[in-house]
């Protein structure tokens, strides 16, 4: 990294923390009424594995509050010692009010439960809800108010610390975060720390096969869509990290593999059709490995 670089990094971020000193913590939410009940996951969760010999069902940890104790799962596929599978983590649920993300991630559990199945070369695992709490409230915060996609670098959360520790140690070949944004207008991507955009702009037209809009319009804090393509830099998450203010998957494109990707898809659209969408980019990205 050049020494222009570098001390652009350090203006952005010192500029950043002078308009954002503040950060992304908001005041404990209390009092919120549960929506969902984390019962129907777990049932789920447990049937599809009761069918499959090859799934586990592992609880990585627990989220203790005001509200109870919230289980944060991890379902694991074709896992064994010393393979040479190629390795996949699919994540969802960081925020609690994008609920096609965390239906996407159970689809896909089914579905690899119950059809024949095309991965078997590969070992998957799967974390369907990351904020356990924020989905069965359905509001994007966990319950101290925290933005759980900006806590990969203090781990002020349970949550996030609780990730961090899974992740520890574990190297993938593709990680995909599901997402969802209620402000945008049609479907996008990220990719991050990743020059080559063949497969990024292959599912984005693929998405547009569906008639389905793509998002032109999001502006993040040094970076916008190219039709429906956010390309983050790697310097970009160096600057992120520095602001603190670095996502789950900027955390694991640092540190867990060298190719992931972010899925978005807008909140206005019916939810079967963005569950429909999701799976169908899931696909298409998995199978380009």
């Amino acid at each position: 990294m050049g020494k222009k670089l570098i001390l652009m990094i350090l203006l952005l971020a010192f500029l950043n923390l002078i308009s954002c000193a503040s950060g992304h913590q908001e005041n404990a939410l209390e009092n919120q009424p549960q929506l969902r009940e984390l019962a129907s996951i777990e049932k789920r969760l447990k049937q599809a594995v009761e069918e499959n010999e090859t799934f586990s069902l592992d609880l990585i940890g627990e989220v203790t509050n005001d509200d109870g104790t919230f289980p944060l799962w991890s379902v694991s596929y074709n896992q064994s010692v010393n393979s040479d599978n190629t390795r996949l983590l699919i994540c969802a649920g960081i925020h609690g009010n994008e609920p096609a993300a965390v239906e996407t991630a159970l689809q896909f559990i089914e579905k690899l439960s119950s059809d024949e199945n095309p991965y078997t070369s590969m070992s998957i695992d799967i974390l369907p809800v990351v904020n356990p709490w924020g989905w069965s409230r359905d509001v994007r915060f966990n319950r101290e108010g925290l933005d759980l996609n900006r806590d990969f670098v203090n781990f002020a959360s349970q949550e996030a610390t609780i990730i961090e520790a899974y992740l520890e140690d574990k190297k993938y070949d593709l990680i995909i975060d599901c997402h969802e944004d209620p402000g945008a207008s049609g479907f996008y991507l990220y990719q991050y720390g990743n020059r080559d955009q063949t497969n990024s702009r292959s599912v984005i037209e693929s998405v547009r096969d569906f008639d389905f809009p793509i998002e032109q319009d999001v502006n993040m804090v040094i970076l916008k869509t190219d039709d429906g393509l956010i390309d983050a830099p790697l310097w970009g998450l160096w600057y992120m990290k520095l602001t603190r203010q670095l996502s789950m998957a900027n955390f694991m494109r640092l540190y867990n593999s060298k190719y992931v990707y972010t899925v978005e898809t807008p909140t206005a659209a019916p939810l079967e059709k963005r569950v429909e969408i999701q799976l169908h980019v899931l696909k298409k990205l998995i199978n380009a490995l």
